[in-house]
């Protein structure tokens, strides 16, 4: 009797697993109905630039997966490799391949509503309520003829998601929003919570990261922003996500300038690089910097840490060879063997060593918008001249 009923258990819980793996696998394939918005590119200069802004700090990241230069999507490495190979759109003008043949309209309805030219979810990219003046300057950028986006006919393919990822995203799959089609509008622009929540949440979408778990609506739930989302492993730990609540094992002891440097030069208070695939504001201006850190301020807080299998933070030492310094400075985990940008190293080839290492010290300087840190707060020039010497050499061998 007894293992007529442990068996009729077993058939019960496996028959309840089937079912919600099809109930997941279906949510990720099914057609859905959003509307198109009524919104077309901006026009001026000012818009372009906003768009290019937005683009470089939210965007980049997830749909330049290759040293190309150019915005053609590909295999995302900082996501959870048991989740099989998680895509990013071709975003390029080219009409088949990437996004050259798409209107305005289905352009804004993938930001806004995240469907794509199919009527599918869009499954990893987040939805975005900014508003219609930022959603018009950022399709201007996307239409600009920047040289991110030269046609490039590679097709990027759906997620090839393994059992546990359908299970994973699909189950996580929120509704497409309900707000509107058009007609969402910006808080004023100023040192505000209110105006620091729209940009947080809806421009920058930071809770979408800094928020452990794969549910879509997670960013708006009580877990927000505690940090904890694990992206990869490394020989040293894993790269998480952190708290950026006012706790103070968040960033409650951060003053404003302190606030400040990290979100635009990629540096803490206590002297660590931010490491990928954090991203660097660099176009943030004083009111955008002071109206998130208001914003933070009113998040309730949370005294979330990072596991235990954490990768440690690691200051860059006086004394490090440069070896030494590319790993803990965070340099290997975008241009070490078999990072994404490693071929971006051999730009290096041909140039002194005294230009490298002023790239490597300030290169917001030379490429406003880059994504590189700002290492002049931690290497000094001796340091920064080895290390341009040492990555000259390692740009010489890659083929």
């Amino acid at each position: 009797m007894l293992k007529k009923i442990l068996l009729g258990l077993v058939v019960v819980v496996v028959a309840a697993a089937g079912l919600l793996f099809w109930r997941a696998s279906s949510k990720l394939s099914a057609t859905v109905e959003a509307p198109l918005p009524p919104i077309r590119a901006a026009a001026d200069p000012q818009a372009l630039a906003r768009g290019e802004h937005i683009f470089r700090s939210t965007c980049y990241d997830c749909h330049v997966q290759d040293s190309s230069g150019r915005a053609v999507g590909g295999v995302m490495t900082d996501l959870p490799k048991p989740f099989g190979p998680i895509t990013s759109a071709n975003l390029t003008s080219h009409p088949t391949a990437g996004i050259g043949s798409l209107s305005d309209e289905q352009i804004a309805r993938a930001v806004r509503f995240g469907v794509n030219r199919s009527n599918q979810r869009l499954i990893i990219m987040p939805v975005f309520g900014m508003s219609d003046e930022d959603l018009a300057a950022v399709i201007a950028f996307l239409r600009s003829g920047s040289p991110l986006f030269t046609p490039d006919e590679r097709v990027q393919p759906r997620p090839q998601l393994t059992p546990l990822g359908k299970f994973a995203m699909g189950m996580g799959l929120a509704p497409v929003p309900t707000w509107p089609a058009s007609g969402i509008k910006a808080p004023p622009k100023g040192a505000t919570a209110e105006y620091g929540a729209y940009l947080a949440n809806e421009v920058y979408v930071c809770a979408e990261c800094h928020t452990p778990g794969v549910d879509g609506a997670k960013a708006r739930g009580p877990d927000a922003f505690k940090g904890g989302f694990k992206f990869v492993d490394t020989p040293q730990g894993g790269i998480y996500s952190t708290n950026i609540t006012f706790h103070e094992k968040g960033v409650g002891s951060y003053t404003l300038p302190e606030f400040s440097r990290m979100l635009r030069d990629g540096i803490t208070r206590d002297g660590f690089a931010l490491r990928a695939p954090m991203v660097r504001l660099r176009g943030l201006d004083d009111v955008d910097t002071e109206a998130i850190y208001l914003f933070l301020q009113s998040v309730p807080k949370s005294d979330s840490t990072l596991p235990e299998d954490a990768a440690p933070r690691v200051k860059a030492e006086t004394q490090g060879g440069p070896e030494v310094l590319f790993t803990q400075l965070g340099c290997a985990l975008c241009h070490g063997e078999g990072a994404k940008y490693r071929a971006m190293l051999k730009q290096s080839v041909g140039k002194s060593p005294e230009e490298v290492a002023r790239w490597i010290r300030n290169p917001e300087s030379i490429l406003p918008g880059t994504q590189m840190p700002t290492y002049a707060h931690l290497l000094d020039e001796p340091q920064a001249a080895a290390l341009a010497a040492w990555v000259q050499q390692q740009a010489s061998t890659i083929p």
